[in-house]
């Protein structure tokens, strides 16, 4: 996709200038180019090719928040961004929603989890601010070609696993550093294809193992989404050459992942739930770009029907848009976690960056579908985070505890 999207001329190259199909930004990176921006009296080269959104704060939890929010979204509407999506979610989330976002695309964001796109074979990444200034007011960027890691699904995920456990999975082979500047290349050739939120979860996370791009190589479920958003495919399904050169093929049997569970303070820190010693928690949180999404919503209510969070726990629940929010209202979802006494947010990024609604204190011990645990990410740098899928997370919420058992102890899907 790179070479596609190339305005030098210069094929032998290291770095390559390309053209962009589209810019993503949220309010606490975009912040920080403003002042360059103005400064330089630069002009946004295609204001229909940028998505902004205000994620982080939304709304702003702290005066200082406040400033910062009310300044990006001043930045945008000055520059009249059609594309401005005020308090609807989480930008991630947001992006594969909207047509901006087309297969065989290249889209570049604020944001390391751009990468998320890749779910719906967009080539997209993640840059710091000073180089989205400079593709704001160009259109362009310079990339470097990545080798590329090939992941080939097999077999069929077992019930109670997910993208989740797939995504964690393969952060326990290659660790925080494996795919470093590299594009992984997802080959679903599973029994059963993976649905798309469990690609958007594997994409999302692929950044945890240091690539640069995620991409799923385009088929009938990928067809199948678009038509849903747009009516019709609109973009162009990439897929690798017949000859395609891999540095690395890695065949996962998705029939032996049972559910997994990120131990603090490592993505990478995985271990099966059943070897997992019995941890008490104290919070539990189903949201985040990497999770948040409508099918989560509903293995959660499914695990909390006629049930409660345990009495030591708060569950706190936030949709990772505005869109999945109304769809999880209709579907009944919403009520099911509410009645069993889970904290129902706006969307937004909340707890996950240790943000607002739901941020950990010291001797909390929590359980989260979000993408990192890192040591204090999400709160007191006393804290514990273990990372796991929405249906372990409810789970645990609704025993008190996250336990090598619980996936003995009620239905086993």
């Amino acid at each position: 996709m790179i070479e596609a999207h190339a305005c030098d001329e210069d094929d032998t190259a290291l770095y390559r200038r390309v053209n962009v199909d589209a810019v993503l930004g949220h309010d606490a990176t975009t912040a920080l180019l403003i002042d360059d921006f103005e400064r330089r009296g630069l002009s946004i080269w295609d204001r229909d090719r940028v998505l902004l959104a205000n994620d982080h704060f939304s709304p702003p939890a702290t005066a200082e928040r406040a400033d910062i929010s009310n300044r990006f979204l001043a930045f945008a509407r000055e520059r009249e961004i059609p594309n401005l999506m005020l308090d609807r979610g989480i930008c991630h989330q947001l992006l594969v929603e909207h047509q901006l976002c087309q297969a065989g695309g290249l889209v570049v964001g604020a944001d390391s989890h751009t990468i998320m796109a890749g779910g719906i074979g967009v080539c997209a990444t993640g840059m710091g601010a000073t180089d989205i200034l400079f593709t704001l007011a160009t259109g362009t960027t310079w990339l470097r070609r990545p080798e590329t890691i090939a992941v080939r699904f097999h077999g069929a995920l077992p019930p109670g696993s997910g993208g989740r456990d797939v995504v964690l999975a393969l952060l326990a082979i290659l660790g925080e550093s494996g795919a470093q500047y590299r594009s992984l290349e997802f080959h679903d050739e599973s029994t059963s294809r993976l649905c798309q939120d469990d690609r958007f979860a594997i994409a999302n996370m692929a950044v945890e193992i240091g690539a640069k791009f995620g991409v799923f190589v385009p088929d009938e479920v990928t067809v199948d989404y678009y038509r849903k958003r747009d009516g019709e495919l609109l973009g162009t399904l990439v897929r690798p050459d017949q000859d395609a050169v891999y540095e690395r093929v890695i065949d996962l049997d998705l029939s032996e992942l049972d559910p997994r569970v990120a131990k603090p303070w490592s993505p990478a820190n995985v271990v099966p739930l059943r070897e997992l010693e019995p941890t008490p928690i104290t919070t539990a949180f189903l949201g985040s770009c990497a999770s948040g999404r409508l099918s989560d919503l509903r293995d959660a209510a499914a695990e909390l029907t006629d049930r409660k969070v345990h009495p030591d726990v708060r569950f706190v629940v936030i949709p990772a848009s505005v869109e999945v929010f109304k769809q999880a209202l209709r579907a009944g979802y919403v009520e099911t976690l509410t009645e069993a006494g889970a904290i129902v947010n706006h969307s937004s990024c909340g707890a996950c960056g240790g943000i607002d609604k739901g941020v950990l204190g010291a001797d909390d011990v929590c359980v989260s579908t979000s993408n990192r645990n890192f040591r204090g990410r999400m709160g007191h740098w006393d804290s514990r985070t273990y990372l796991a899928s929405a249906r372990t997370v409810a789970r645990a919420a609704a025993r008190g505890v996250l336990a090598p058992d619980l996936y003995g102890e009620r239905r086993n899907g």
